[in-house]
């Protein structure tokens, strides 16, 4: 009977054991998931490098303006929607403070075939950029 009472001891530590050793294998993975501001600051530094990539094709519309303009000194701000997927929706020009329906129709056009890497938290985000063209 003794002995019975032994083994019975010895599955209960056992079971602790290994509960003890899930439990810790569950947090140390827990550790490793980048918190949402990590995953923002990562989905925006995606963004940038694509825009850093594709800033030649920004560069042949100012170009194209300053040739219309000689010394145009201006400014304007792309914004869009980046959907999940990372693909641009509704892109507009704000706060120009020149007139360029050709300038703004470049941009809007090279904006609309970029893709940016999907968002980190799935889902849209507002994104603006400014443009100077000098």
């Amino acid at each position: 009977m003794k002995q019975g009472y032994t083994l019975n001891l010895k599955e209960y530590r056992l079971k602790e054991v290994t509960l003890f050793a899930l439990i810790t294998l569950i947090l140390s993975s827990c550790s490793n998931v980048p918190t949402r501001e990590e995953r923002l600051d990562a989905t925006e530094k995606a963004t940038n490098r694509t825009l850093d990539q594709n800033q030649d094709a920004f560069k042949s519309c100012i170009q194209d303006a300053l040739k219309r303009s000689p010394g145009l000194d201006g400014r304007a701000t792309l914004v869009w929607i980046q959907n999940e997927d990372g693909f641009v929706k509704n892109p507009r020009i704000r706060d120009m403070n020149f007139k360029d329906p050709a300038f703004e129709d470049c941009i809007i056009s090279k904006i609309k075939v970029m893709k940016f890497p999907p968002s980190a938290e799935d889902s849209r985000a507002k994104v603006s950029l400014e443009l100077l063209v000098k």
